[in-house]
């Protein structure tokens, strides 16, 4: 066991708690567990990637089973199809992109292969709205799109709304079996202000979970452009209270989640059930020169080859799990129980294989919660025990090269309950409590385990995790042209830690 003398930044959270927000369905159970084991116990890592485009995109290029067997190859385990809402996209998904889903369901058994869409939400960016797997999950995407997309216009009327944003993300929470829908980009034209965040999470406190904390196009920098395409300025359209440093990446990470008491620990610090993904946002490959013709999308509802190639490499991405993974810890290995670890932030995100394992619990008087759960202390005064455990892979990840693991930081904020300010952007209180170095680590075969005590907890409070193979203390802006795989980092998914009500 690692003596919590030897981490450097060691803080003790000791004020006062007083939370009174309410959170959605099964947050507060998620991820608890016996303290005297591990509570990753009997379930299964599953990989995965939650936003991925085909032809029926209209910057798209390949075939739903191009993409889905691109998934299979880099060592996914669940993906899901995300083409962009649009012009009577709705009937095209349903006439004729759905038949070649399913067809690559049969032909990709131990892939779950799910239906979603890229929603143009009304007033801010995009989104992935995932459907449960079912008999009507192509009709409730096609249903939604039709009505709620800012682009789709199958139904007259201006949509381009806040208001009609809170009623997409309404109507979502009334389907049963309950979808997903996850903010992509978030921060990549400042569209999504935080106001707007608060909104969704409270219109659909059991649909809207969280953001992408990695975006996708991460390949960009191979082909001299940003990552994740991330080289924006504030438009008329931009939520104002954005600084320029908003629109990059940094790691790799959107803004909103790499800066230590930024705009995710805002969240987290009202004890919203606000989670993080990374993933691809495959549109064609960083090396593909193949030209379509994008005319057909509006006569045929996709684009075409036209057998000519392009000069130059000038694509930004990667191909799904070639480069992202979000990691979800699954009890059963079944549609509904991925579906399940995603909406509870029983997950956590990697870039460029650095790791491909991170388990960690908090316990206190035998009891424990994990990745997205709350653990409840009975009074004011008690300390809580912190296990980090992760694996570093000893292989190669896609570009040839084994990364190594050079620290890991220990973060925690205050709970601090519902902010005044509807577009707060900040939490105060959110530090780096240790940062861990793999020699600090105990070793148990492939894993290195860290374990850090908070002394005397007077106050509920979160914790998460980051690490890096660099030896930067914090991520840095990304340069255009970066190499994405030089620049590594993986985060963990929050656990609370609460008190009850003074």
């Amino acid at each position: 066991m690692t003596n919590p003398a030897q981490m450097t930044r060691r803080v003790v959270l000791t004020r006062a708690a007083g939370l009174t927000l309410t959170l959605g369905t099964g947050s507060l159970s998620a991820g608890r567990a016996s303290a005297g084991m591990n509570p990753y116990a009997g379930g299964w890592w599953l990989a995965g990637d939650h936003h991925i485009h085909t032809k029926y995109s209209p910057d798209g290029l390949y075939e739903i089973a191009q993409q889905v067997a691109a998934a299979r190859r880099y060592g996914l385990d669940w993906c899901v199809i995300t083409d962009h809402g649009g012009p009577r996209h709705d009937k095209v998904a349903l006439a004729q992109a759905y038949p070649e889903l399913l067809a690559a369901r049969r032909a990709n058994p131990g892939l779950t292969v799910f239906q979603g869409v890229e929603w143009n939400i009304p007033a801010a960016e995009h989104g992935s709205v995932i459907l449960p797997v079912g008999a009507e999950e192509a009709q409730h995407a096609a249903t939604f799109e039709a009505i709620f997309d800012a682009k789709n216009v199958s139904l007259p009327g201006a949509k381009n709304t806040e208001a009609i944003a809170v009623q997409g993300v309404q109507y979502l929470e009334s389907i049963t079996p309950k979808p997903l829908f996850i903010a992509n980009h978030p921060a990549r034209r400042g569209l999504d202000s935080p106001h707007e965040m608060r909104a969704w999470s409270d219109a659909g406190p059991s649909v809207a979970r969280g953001f992408e904390g990695a975006p996708g196009h991460q390949a960009g920098g191979l082909t001299g452009k940003a990552r994740g395409e991330y080289d924006n300025k504030p438009s008329a359209e931009s939520y104002s209270g954005y600084p320029a440093e908003a629109y990059r990446t940094f790691g790799g990470y959107d803004w909103y989640v790499a800066k230590v008491g930024g705009l995710w620990d805002s969240l987290l610090g009202e004890g919203r059930p606000w989670y993080i993904t990374a993933d691809s946002d495959s549109h064609k490959h960083w090396d593909e020169r193949a030209l379509v013709d994008q005319s057909t999308y509006l006569t045929r509802g996709y684009v075409t080859r036209t057998g000519k190639m392009g000069d130059a490499q000038t694509e930004p991405d990667f191909f799904p799990g070639e480069y992202a993974k979000t990691w979800a810890f699954a009890r059963r290995r079944n549609p509904e129980a991925i579906l399940d670890a995603l909406r509870s932030g029983s997950m956590f995100t990697v870039l460029g294989g650095l790791i491909d394992r991170l388990e960690i619990w908090a316990s206190a008087h035998g009891d424990a919660a994990t990745m997205g759960g709350s653990l409840a202390l009975t009074r004011p005064g008690s300390p809580v025990d912190v296990t980090i455990r992760l694996r570093v892979p000893n292989r190669p990840n896609f570009a040839g090269e084994t990364p190594r693991l050079h620290h890991v930081d220990l973060i925690a904020g205050d709970i601090l309950g519902p902010a005044a300010d509807r577009d707060a952007l900040s939490n105060p209180t959110t530090r780096v409590v240790a940062q861990l170095r793999p020699s600090e680590a105990r070793r148990e075969g492939p894993y290195m385990v860290f374990r850090h005590r908070f002394e005397n907890v007077g106050k509920g409070f979160y914790l998460r995790v980051r690490g890096s193979n660099t030896e930067v203390e914090a991520p840095v802006m990304d340069t255009v042209g970066a190499n994405p795989w030089r620049d590594l980092w993986f985060y963990s998914n929050p656990i609370f830690v609460r008190l009850p009500m003074a």
